[in-house]
């Protein structure tokens, strides 16, 4: 930070309180901005105000305003997923902060970097029923990598320049190798407001820091190549999984490569990628010949549960989880071992040793089974959600930014996606697999997608329920919302509950909203088709137009479900047959 630059805050801000305030957020904010920090999402309030202004005064700061304090976390949170950089959050004290919390839990547990920024009241106002004011103190908790509480401004040289180092330190714990969340908590006193403000702020250098690239010893990669060269492997990808050099990996070995919907692989060209498990292990007992010897997992759980079946029956196999942060993954009956690496390196080193394949037949055993499942798909009626799915994927331009929420969306899409050569960008909120927040995250998405393509969110009528207050958001982005209405929470359907005499009222729970109404107050283009024709020719006129378009696909969920379960029947009884 330079020392003019200080000399001159500590000059000004010693008779004016509200410039102290002003002088310490902006040398947050510069450490920020030094480190790579460019976006800030921040919500109305009084106390926040000196973090307010310091965010837009910054002339290298893009600043979002979001009312709804949940809203705005997801929404930063979406941003965070499509740049791969660190958003900033800001906001006053109170339950707003409290409101973060869902989107702060998704972002910890998918390991995306977001800078909490919370106002809050000064020590003489704490726990004396001061209005507005709870204990932010390590609020959440173990969600967080760090968590840092200031103490009221001081306007010396010595503490600027330590929130300087602050701000870069704050970029340094939210990123790699363990991505994720933190939080610094900053009491203010009033006057909020200074007197006068400052000149304009002088853009700050922008210095890299460098993260380390975790790789396995040589040893060890010795030992992890002799259990895997020549035998019969699976590569799991789940959710966070784009890179190349997994797919290179699994030609050179002659692997299947089980590409769940939000890893993106399933839109790269590759003969090695598998879509369609979710149907053909189905069966409890899989056949002999797809036993694998090794199973080596990148990314986040799969959705499937026939595949966390079939992977839980690999008792016999090797078994390693890829994670960066060196976090553990179990199964029952299943020892795996966590390697402690980057996926792209860790590729990149066994790429390098040129191993030698499985025999042939064990990928031609896995593809020979993904064609047959894609035969029997394009001969039968399915569900409507997915033919909607199906067209969708195939009208939709090359590396376009797909959204899958949670709930029946992401496991239609699992079950009938298929694979294509689009290089889609996938993202989901799989971290925790919650309902809340999926379209603020999509509006943060498109808000930071530059691609050339499109923007689709597929989302089931709960989940957008849960979220109405992103409809203010959405309507300044360019996007196409599919909304699969199917009155209610259809994944209960599928499980247990749905025997239960109280099952409608406590389970399904159908919200009756006029969606058309609804996109209306917002100045919302709004669509609503009950076939896949008439959704085609919605979803043509969608692509060509811009804006936010909601195309409402109204599903009879007894249709529905009987046709899926009958997809499901027939493969399980066409697969005893056939091993």
């Amino acid at each position: 930070m330079p020392q003019a630059r200080t000399h001159a805050r500590c000059a000004l801000s010693m008779m004016d309180p509200g410039r102290i305030h002003l002088d310490s957020c902006q040398a947050l904010l510069d450490g920020l901005v030094s480190a790579g920090v460019s976006q800030v999402v921040l919500s109305p309030g009084s106390r926040n105000t000196p973090l307010t202004l310091a965010s837009v005064l910054h002339p290298q700061l893009q600043v979002q305003t979001v009312v709804d304090e949940r809203s705005a976390a997801f929404f930063a949170l979406g941003m965070a997923k499509q740049t791969g950089a660190a958003v900033a959050l800001v906001c006053t004290s109170g339950t707003a902060v409290a409101n973060w919390f869902p989107a702060v839990v998704e972002a910890n547990r998918q390991q995306i970097p977001l800078i909490l920024l919370s106002a809050d009241r000064p020590w003489e106002l704490q726990q004396c029923q001061s209005n507005q004011t709870i204990d932010q103190i390590k609020l959440f908790g173990g969600q967080v990598r760090a968590f840092h509480q200031l103490s009221t401004a001081d306007p010396s040289q010595a503490a600027l320049r330590r929130l300087h180092t602050l701000g870069r330190q704050l970029v340094k714990e939210a990123s790699s190798p363990n991505a994720g969340p933190v939080h610094v908590n900053i009491p203010v006193r009033e006057p909020l407001v200074p007197v006068d403000l400052p000149e304009p702020i002088q853009p700050v250098t922008v210095r890299k820091q460098f993260v380390p690239e975790l790789l396995l010893t040589a040893d060890d990669l010795q030992e992890l190549a002799a259990d895997m060269a020549g035998k019969k492997g699976v590569i799991v990808c789940g959710y966070g999984v784009s890179e190349a050099q997994v797919l290179q990996l699994a030609q050179q070995l002659a692997c299947p490569v089980l590409a769940d919907p939000l890893s993106g692989l399933r839109f790269a060209s590759s003969e090695t990628v598998i879509s369609h498990y979710d149907l053909f292990l189905r069966k409890p007992d899989s056949p002999r010949q797809l036993e694998a010897e090794w199973i080596l997992y990148f990314g986040g759980l799969p959705v499937s549960q026939a595949l966390h079946a079939y992977l839980e029956r690999q008792t016999e196999a090797c078994q390693w989880w890829v994670d960066s942060a060196g976090r553990w993954m179990d199964r029952p009956g299943n020892a795996i071992e966590t390697l402690q690496a980057s996926k792209q390196a860790l590729c990149e080193q066994l790429l390098a040793l040129n191993m030698q394949p499985s025999d042939k037949h064990w990928l031609q055993e896995w593809r020979a089974l993904e064609q047959r499942v894609e035969q029997q798909l394009q001969q039968q009626l399915l569900p409507l959600e997915a033919q909607v799915v199906r067209h969708a994927l195939h009208a939709l331009p090359d590396q376009s930014l797909l959204f899958i929420a949670n709930s029946m969306s992401v496991r239609f899409m699992d079950a009938y996606s298929g694979v294509s050569n689009k290089g889609l960008l996938v993202h989901g909120n799989r971290g925790a697999s919650g309902i809340d927040g999926n379209l603020s995250t999509l509006d943060g998405l498109a808000c930071a997608y530059r691609g050339p393509g499109k923007v689709l969110g597929i989302v089931g009528d709960l989940a957008f329920f849960h979220d109405l207050n992103a409809l203010a958001l959405a309507r300044d982005q360019d996007m196409i919302v599919l909304l699969l209405n199917n009155q209610g929470g259809g994944i209960f359907d599928f499980l247990p509950q749905h025997v239960l005499p109280e099952y409608e009222a406590c389970w399904r729970t159908p919200v009756i909203l006029d969606h058309q109404q609804l996109a209306g107050a917002f100045g919302i283009v709004h669509k609503r088709v009950q076939d896949v024709n008439a959704f085609a020719e919605a979803f043509s006129l969608a692509l060509d137009n811009h804006g936010m378009q909601l195309i409402e696909i109204v599903i009879d969920s007894s249709l529905s479900n009987d046709l899926h379960r009958n997809i499901i029947g027939q493969w399980v009884e066409h697969k005893e047959h056939s091993s």
